[in-house]
């Protein structure tokens, strides 16, 4: 196991909490693997951490501040503990996230448990060989029988595979009071967990009769909350198979008013306006509009693009999100405040920020785990 000796600063932050390091940090960078494995960090010749390297990654990511053997003890502590998290303090039951890579002390891996099912998403090669003792302390610490991995990035080498059951990969869910269909096989883990207090907390402010726009829709996680409460909903993915299962969904919880369509949000939205159709509440939930720094600046304009067109249509309530931890709250709340401006609608904001579910937890240490942003505001012309 290689020896890699980091300075002043990222010790201090380990010692601090912080899960990540940048490569900057290492002082004999001349020593730094070509591929990626488990290196051992230290500092002024004294042990540190233990970490994920990976040559084509800008982070290195701390596994333990233990000089231990990664092996089943290792797994099957941390799991137990992040389970222990979610149901004795947060109070969850069947459905959540479990772990949370950083945030769980188990780097480059994500996993969502739904009833007796779970999917998880690796993105590092290191792990993915420790996915069939990961498999094996979940049989033991929880009811999970078939768990379905996946590699979190286009184009990795790791390979998607079935462990457990295989002919069981679809469950429903309760999330408040819907029900929703989860098929591992979906988009990432199946069905995003990290909206599901913000879904629940829309049915407050939903009447019987409002017609609702669901921009994003996805597989209809809000469009059912809405549903549900008695509106009438028109849900906008560019996923013809997610709408197949939002259908389901409507159909699950005995909702016969809406309308689906696949396209582009930008145009439908465009033809709306031009048609002068309004909505007494339009939700925008969309897909990250940026992955990197770099790319802030392309990624505003098209949130403000996508909100003009949204605030242009909206009555009543006007719910925004966005999901890229590049763009930071004051970032996104500007650039809402720029576009009601823009669309002539006086916005006000309904409660405080919301964030992500608390089981997708966010360490004071890395602020890079928190990367949702959800604000709902009323609505004058």
């Amino acid at each position: 196991m290689l020896l890699i000796e980091i300075d002043k600063r990222a010790y201090n932050s380990i010692l601090n909490f912080s899960r990540i390091i940048y490569k900057n940090a290492v002082l004999n960078k001349e020593d730094l693997p070509d591929k990626e494995q488990i290196i051992k960090l230290y500092y002024k010749n004294k042990f540190v951490a233990k970490a994920i390297y990976d040559s084509g990654a800008p982070t290195i990511k701390i596994l333990t501040l233990k000089d231990e053997e990664i092996n089943k003890d290792f797994f099957y502590n941390r799991i137990k503990k992040a389970k222990e998290y979610r149901e004795y303090i947060l109070n969850y039951k069947d459905t959540y996230r479990m772990i949370y890579a950083e945030a769980d002390c188990l780097p480059s891996i994500i996993l969502d448990k739904y009833n007796n099912i779970a999917s998880m998403q690796v993105s590092s090669k290191v792990m993915e060989k420790y996915i069939p003792i990961i498999f094996e302390c979940l049989n033991e610490l929880t009811d999970i029988n078939t768990l379905y991995v996946q590699s979190a990035k286009k184009g990795s080498k790791i390979k998607s595979k079935i462990y457990g059951d295989k002919n069981n990969i679809e469950t429903i869910i309760n999330e408040g009071n819907a029900k929703i269909k989860v098929n591992l096989k979906g988009h990432k883990t199946g069905f995003f967990l990290d909206q599901r207090e913000n879904r629940i907390d829309l049915e407050n402010y939903v009447k019987k009769g409002d017609k609702v726009l669901d921009i994003c829709c996805y597989t209809g996680g809000f469009s059912v909350h809405c549903g549900i409460k008695g509106a009438e909903v028109v849900g906008v993915d560019m996923s013809d198979k997610a709408l197949e299962v939002a259908e389901e969904n409507m159909e699950l919880n005995n909702i016969k008013n809406y309308n689906f369509i696949v396209g582009n949000a930008f145009d439908v939205m465009r033809k709306m306006i031009d048609k002068n159709e309004k909505f007494d509440i339009v939700i925008l939930d969309p897909p990250a509009f940026t992955k990197s720094s770099k790319d802030v600046k392309n990624a505003l304009k098209a949130y403000s693009t996508m909100n003009y067109l949204g605030l242009k249509l909206a009555k009543r309530m006007f719910i925004t999100c966005s999901c890229s931890h590049h763009i930071d709250r004051e970032m996104f709340k500007n650039m809402v405040v720029s576009s009601s401006l823009r669309a002539k609608k006086e916005i006000r904001q309904i409660g405080g920020y919301r964030t992500q579910s608390p089981d997708h937890i966010i360490t004071m240490a890395n602020k890079n785990l928190e990367y949702l942003k959800c604000l709902f505001f009323g609505v004058e012309d």
